[in-house]
This record gives structure tokens, sequence and C-alpha cells, in this order.
């Protein structure tokens, strides 16, 4: 699969920079192309033959997948292990010239790009090799460290490519029957102090998880009209010349940071506060804006209170004071106004709201909308109507056609972009159908779709409801789908 425009985009901008002299390097092997790449696309299998790697999860190689894995420490006396995820944005596994490179973007100021390729010489042999090069102002700060990691990588790398060559040789395949891997490297790796080990990888996950989904970044959209991703939903900061609007506070403690921004940022009095949906991660900062009136869909008062009652007694006054009904309600913030309108359907659930910014064309549309993300589906009373979400995001689209869309979770997208998610969800909802005329069990159609799924090059996302954490992936959004279809086929 070839990359997106925006990876097309960081790679340039990549290449282009300083920061660093590619480590790279290549090694011959006699070993025919499809047999190398057939044993190489085996992502678990690494370890076997490649002593950078501790253990890694992935069975296969595919596009738009998270690679997760864990390295050995650049010594094997070194007390650490070194957890990593990263997103596969090219992947050419056929023809004369294969190859996979990932991106790697989950510490703050870090971005990576590593390239596994292999050439075809003819006469059965490959070449191999491996390409690595970073940029950001936290790998210049460890820029020897980093560099002598992505050295580490690539001479195992060549050295294990090499020493598959005398096990073709001798067996005339490559799988696990034949290269059982170095199993005394992995024993002498646990025995290091595994305190340390733990630890380090902990706050490796925690800064992951930081940079993924916690770490709020400001970006301007227009004059008086800001977006602060990260720490929960998306938030809209909107100054007129009298009032400020807030939509969706977030949940803490990235609410928390949100109210800090807003009192050293906002010059305006923060006069409205608008909840897209009833959703924990948009609303618990509700909160801490005590003057502003609290501005929902109708719904949305009963739906906090019946399906998530206990994080509403934490925060009893959040709940919204101020209900739109179908009817659209305008805004006047001073110089500028605001549209507030539900999508016409119970969709992502049975309260959502939308916003719009009529001279700056500018829609937020709640969790109607997630763009590269997995979308989260809400299963519960009042939740999410499949049908009614992809008529509401498909009308959306084409009635702003020229809009900059905000999505509930992700960065800014266009209208094409929400056509193509409305693509998204019939695909999902037509092969669920489908698949229930044909009694094929959801856990069956997640493996029949996984790789169909995966050329939507969506990544994962973490939601905390009924008191567990969870992620929407492909497989949990082709379950969740399953169980919309039987709902709505049972009504």
């Amino acid at each position: 699969m070839a990359e997106t425009d925006t990876d097309k985009d960081r790679k340039e901008e990549l290449a282009a920079a300083p920061s660093m002299e590619p480590v790279q390097g290549t090694v011959e092997v006699d070993i025919p192309i499809e047999v190398l790449w057939a044993f190489f696309s085996r992502a678990d299998l690494w370890p076997r033959w490649n002593e950078c790697f501790l253990w890694a999860k992935n069975r296969d190689l595919k596009w738009g997948h998270q690679l997760i894995w864990a390295f050995h420490p650049i010594r094997w006396w070194y007390p650490y292990y070194m957890p990593a995820m990263a997103k596969i944005v090219e992947l050419e596994p056929q023809g004369p010239a294969r190859k996979v490179t990932w991106e790697v973007t989950v510490l703050p100021g870090f971005y990576a790009r590593h390239t596994y390729h292999l050439e075809d010489l003819g006469n059965g042999r490959t070449r191999f090799g491996s390409y690595e090069k970073a940029m950001g102002w936290s790998f210049h700060l460890m820029k020897a460290f980093w560099i002598a990691h992505f050295t580490f990588v690539k001479d195992r790398s060549l050295e294990g490519a090499k020493a598959l060559e005398p096990i073709y040789r001798q067996t005339g395949k490559l799988d696990e029957t034949t290269v059982p891997g170095n199993t005394g490297r992995v024993v002498r790796g646990l025995a290091m102090p595994m305190a340390t080990s733990l630890v380090l990888g902990a706050a490796g996950a925690g800064t992951w998880f930081y940079a993924s989904f916690m770490r709020q970044d400001v970006v301007e959209l227009a004059s008086g009209v800001r977006l602060v991703m990260g720490g929960g939903g998306n938030t809209l900061v909107v100054e007129g010349s009298r009032e400020a609007m807030l939509v969706d506070t977030k949940f803490p403690p990235g609410a928390n940071l949100l109210r800090a921004w807003v009192s050293e940022n906002v010059r305006k009095p923060v006069k409205h506060v608008v909840s897209t949906h009833y959703h924990y991660d948009h609303t618990l900062g509700n909160d801490l804006y005590p003057d502003a009136a609290l501005i929902a869909h109708q719904a949305v008062p009963d739906l906090m209170r019946g399906n998530e009652a206990h994080m509403v007694k934490k925060h009893p006054r959040g709940v919204a004071n101020v209900l739109v009904g179908n009817e659209p309600m305008r805004l006047d913030l001073g110089e500028r106004e605001v549209i507030l309108f539900h999508p016409g359907n119970a969709a992502h659930t049975r309260g959502d709201l939308c916003v719009y910014l009529p001279r700056e064309k500018i829609l937020m549309t709640g969790d109607l909308f997630f763009f590269t993300y997995y979308p989260f589906f809400d299963l519960r009373r009042g939740g999410a109507n499949l049908e009614g979400l992809i008529q509401s995001v498909r009308k959306l689209a084409a009635d702003h056609p020229d809009a900059m869309v905000v999505p509930g979770h992700g960065p800014v997208a266009r209208s094409s972009d929400l056509a193509r998610y409305a693509d998204y969800l019939q695909f999902l909802h037509d092969h669920a159908t489908e698949g229930l005329q044909k009694g094929i069990s959801e856990e069956q159609a997640a493996e029949q779709l996984d790789q169909e799924i995966s050329k939507w090059g969506l990544s994962i996302l973490p939601s905390f409801h009924d008191n567990q954490l969870t992620w929407a992936t492909a497989r949990s959004n082709v379950q969740d789908v399953y169980s919309l279809v039987r709902q709505a086929q049972g009504n």
C-alpha cells in the first residue's frame, strides 16, 4: 500500500532535515526474495533471527496497522527493555523491490522513519537493507543514544539476515520449524534487574500514552477561533467582541489543564459552554465554568444521569441547564455568530449537537466524526444509531462542502474526509448485514475483514466507559457494528 499525502509530506520534511545522516546499510544473501520476504513479513518471528528484538506482537505486516514490539538494550547488561509502537505507512509486498516503512511519533518532539527493504538480484540472491532517520527536539536531547540505538538495530538486522543464509541452504525453507531463535539471549535479557526494566517500561508506556492522547496542542483556525486538542475530546474556543464560548471541556486532568490555558489565553469571559453530546470526555470539565450557561441537546441530562451516573455524582454542576431541541439555536458573541443544531437523527448518540461558524465556515461535529481514529460506538440506551449516523455524516458533508471540519477526536479535516468517514461506516454496516444473513460471527468477520479495514489507515483510540478501559480497534468496530445491526433488525 502507498503512503497518504500527509505521510509523504512528513517523509519529505524528514529527508530534508539536517538532524542526522541516515543510519543505513545492506547485505546480500543467497536466499530468493520470495522466501526471504515471506519469512521476514512474519513480524512475530523477528526475535528468532534479529537479536535487536526481544518480542513482537504483530503476526503480519499490514498497511495502516500499529506495530508493537520491544527492543533488547544496546548492551545486554544495560538495565532496560525498550517498548515501541509505530504505524506502518508504506508497504510494498510484491515485485522485485519490496519494503515496509513505519513512523514513530509516540514520544513528544520525536519523529522517526524506519524502512526495511529487499531487492531481487536474480539467481536466487536478495539484497536486504535497513534505513532510519529521526528529527525533533527530544531526539536532539538524546541524539547520541538514538544514533547508537539505530546503529544497533541496523547491525543486528543485517547480521540476522545473513545468518538465515546457511539455514536456507541446509533446509530449503525459512519458517518457525527451521529458525528456532536465540533463546539464550532472551534468558540473559530476562536476568537483568526486572524492577528497573519494569519502571522504564512503565515510563515509556506512560510517555507514549501522554504524547498520543493527553498532551494538549493549540491550533488557530481563524482570528479568535482556536482548537485545543488532546486530554479528552477536541475543544473549540471561540471569542467574540463581548464574550467567549467553549465547545466540549474534556475530562480531568485534561479539563484542568484546559481551564488553566483558558485563564491565561482567553481575553473575554466564558459565557457559554456547549456539550456536543453527553460522554464524559467532552463534559466533565463543565463545572469549571460556574458563570457560563451550560448548553446541550435536550436529551443530554437524562443520558448523563442514566449512563454515566457515577461521573455525574462527582460533577453534579456539570449537567446542562440550557437545552436545545430540534430547532437550531443562534448565539451572538458580539460580532460573531454561532449556530448550534441537532443533526436530525439519533446518530453517535440520541443527543448530538453540531456547532457552525458561518462567517469562518468552521463546523464542529463532536463524535459524529472520528478522524484518523477508529470510532467508538456507544451500545447503551440512547447511544449509537448506525444508519442515522451514516445519514447525518453524509448530510453534513453535503451541506458544508467548503467547511473546515473539527472532529470529536483527531486533527482538522475537510468535507471530503467526512464523506470518506461515512463510506467507512457504510462499509462496516454492509459487511455486518451480509455476515448476519450468512451466519458469519463477528469474530469470523473481524478476521476476514482485517486486511480490508487496515486500508482505511486508522489508529486505535482508548475510551473509559462502564468502569473499564477499552480500545477502539478494527476488531471492536466489527463487533460493535454487528451489535448495532442486530439491534436495528430487532426493532
